[in-house]
This record gives C-alpha cells, sequence and structure tokens, in this order.
C-alpha cells in the first residue's frame, strides 16, 4: 500500500512539474512572439532594441505583478455569492488596482520616450492590442469557443 502511494505522489509531483515547465516554455515562446511582433511595428534600429527590449521587459513585469496581487487577493471568491461590503470593496481595489496601472504606463511612457519616438511609443500601444487580439484568436480557434470566447472583461 505504501509502495502505491509513493507511485502516485511520485506520478503527481512528476506530472505537475512537467506541466509547469511546458507551461512556462510556453509563455515563453509567446513573449518571443510579442516582442519580435513589436520590434518589427515599431521598426526598432539594433540600438533601439537594445535599450527598448530591457525597459519593457520591466514594465511588463511591474504591470504583470500588479495584476497578480490583485487578483490574488480575490482568487477563491465568488463574486455572484459577496455580499455588499464585499463587493464594494472589490470595486474599490479594482479602481486602485487600474490607477496602478495607469501610473506605471506614466512612468514608463517617459521612460521609453528616451529610446523611441513618440509615434514608436503610440504604435507600441497599437501593436499590443494588435498581438492580444491575434492571439486570443488564436486561443479561440485552438480551443474551440470556451473561455476564450470573452471578449474582455477590463481587467
Amino acid at each position: 500500500m505504501k509502495k502505491l502511494l509513493r507511485t502516485i505522489l511520485f506520478l503527481l509531483v512528476a506530472t505537475t512539474t512537467a506541466w509547469s515547465q511546458q507551461n512556462q516554455e510556453g509563455m515563453r515562446r509567446i513573449h518571443a512572439a510579442k516582442m519580435a511582433y513589436i520590434s518589427d511595428r515599431l521598426h526598432l534600429t539594433s540600438r533601439q532594441s537594445q535599450d527598448f527590449i530591457p525597459l519593457y521587459n520591466d514594465y511588463e513585469k511591474e504591470i504583470r505583478d500588479t495584476r497578480q496581487a490583485f487578483f490574488r487577493k480575490y482568487k477563491g471568491n465568488n463574486p455572484d455569492q459577496a455580499d455588499d461590503a464585499t463587493s464594494r470593496q472589490f470595486i474599490d481595489d479594482n479602481l486602485d488596482y487600474q490607477q496602478q496601472v495607469i501610473e506605471i504606463k506614466r512612468k514608463y511612457n517617459n521612460l521609453f520616450l528616451r529610446t523611441i519616438s513618440p509615434q514608436q511609443l503610440s504604435d507600441l500601444y497599437k501593436a499590443e492590442r494588435e498581438f492580444k487580439q491575434m492571439l486570443m484568436q488564436r486561443l479561440r480557434q485552438q480551443h474551440g469557443g470556451g473561455r476564450y470566447n470573452n471578449r474582455g472583461n477590463g481587467y
């Protein structure tokens, strides 16, 4: 019996580890494709790429960390079963989260403009939206709709 439990535990750990590594590899591929798409759309020179890409990675990390902190706070909560106080707190926290994202974007706008032109900065935000739309379309095609068929919820 102990041998069976050890085997099951080992398989569970191995499967979880493999899934995590596969997921991380998928995220790396998506990030690389996004960076290639953005670099192409902005027509970055090699010098601009050298300066812009590490800065953009920092920008993405700050946005991602802020988003994860917000969603971590509400993980597992069912909004349909929340009382008024919890719903109100969620609304306030969501506004705070959105404000933090705006502050990060303002900060990085100034930093980006040290490396790229205002037109390229404008094109950056267009390229991000286009890439996200292409990615979502591809996910919908691969998964036949489902949860990826949502047109965006603002978060």
